[in-house]
């Protein structure tokens, strides 16, 4: 009924626990105030006590599962995860040489790899006044006469020509060094793409050997483009021709450099993860957070039993 009464049979139900007769002179204090229908006070089977309080345990026990927060819960292993520079900063050093390299082979226009004299410039050209034209593999460019100063200068902005192969020769040499530039343009883009990869996600020291492998590979290709050089457009006329490193072949030599810079880089060192290397350099330190939240959670545990198990009493 009134509080007073709900007061009464509370004090009732402590003090039972205590002394049996204090509790039958409460039940019948109660009685009398309220005219004999005071109700009994509920007591607990000892069977239905103890699964009670399992119930109570269980409860905590999940409850506990909230209160850890999402911080601190790790993606499982083997899953992808990216961040930036996982690898530190030493992972964009041999990511900037490959790419430098890259673009350096890109820059070539196509006909301006080796410079060629001889008269095998009068029978390309037609012209026997033409000192010199700028060959590619496939095209070359023609130089202009200068009015002005009467000297033969290349304008960049006339397109380059095919080779006539009935005066030049495509000989094995030429077709080695075209297959040996292609593959070094493939396998070094292709390197360069593949390692901008470890500045957002983890790479292995197998999957970081790889990209060595692959830009190791594009600098021996690269350096196997200078056969060229041994064609017989540089070696025709009984050595009148001549060929020289032009813009397409420094770029080359640039870019092959580059490249072993970038696979020198790879081989000799594996940076590992940033947290893989906190926690080898500091053990403890990373233990210990854990080992206090697996305190504290049992802690709370057994705090909240201890509470319902008086709730319950």
């Amino acid at each position: 009924g009134t509080p007073t009464q709900r007061q009464r049979t509370m004090a009732m139900t402590i003090d039972s626990s205590i002394s049996p007769d204090a509790a039958s002179q409460n039940n019948g204090a109660i009685a009398t105030e309220t005219g004999g229908n005071a109700p009994a006070p509920e007591v607990l089977d000892s069977g239905n006590e103890e699964q009670t309080i399992n119930e109570v345990r269980t409860s905590a026990t999940s409850s506990e599962n909230f209160l850890i927060p999402a911080s601190a819960v790790e993606p499982a292993p083997g899953s992808i995860k990216c961040q930036f520079l996982p690898h530190g900063v030493y992972s964009i050093i041999p990511t900037l040489f490959a790419t430098m390299a890259w673009f350096a082979c890109l820059s070539k226009d196509g006909c301006d790899y080796a410079r060629v004299t001889g008269p095998i410039v009068a029978d390309i050209t037609n012209n026997p006044e033409i000192p010199f034209i700028d060959a590619g593999f496939l095209h070359y460019r023609e130089p202009k006469l200068n009015p002005e100063n009467g000297e033969w200068v290349l304008d960049l902005r006339v397109g380059c020509e095919e080779h006539n192969t009935d005066i030049i020769d495509i000989d094995g040499a030429w077709t080695f060094a075209k297959i040996t530039e292609f593959l070094a343009l493939v396998l070094g883009g292709g390197g360069a793409l593949f390692i901008w990869f470890s500045s957002c996600f983890v790479f292995t020291k197998n999957i970081w050997r790889w990209a060595g492998y692959e830009l190791l590979a594009a600098t021996i290709f690269q350096a196997l483009t200078y056969s060229w050089f041994a064609t017989s457009l540089c070696h025709g006329n009984d050595g009148q021709d001549k060929c020289t490193l032009h813009y397409g072949a420094r770029a080359d030599l640039l870019a092959c450099v580059m490249w072993a810079a970038s696979a020198l880089c790879i081989f000799c060192k594996y940076p590992r993860e940033k947290n893989e290397s906190s926690e080898a350099r500091n053990p403890t330190q990373q233990s210990s957070p854990e080992v206090e939240m697996s305190n504290q959670s049992e802690g709370r545990r057994a705090g909240a039993v201890v509470d319902d198990d008086h709730e319950i009493i």
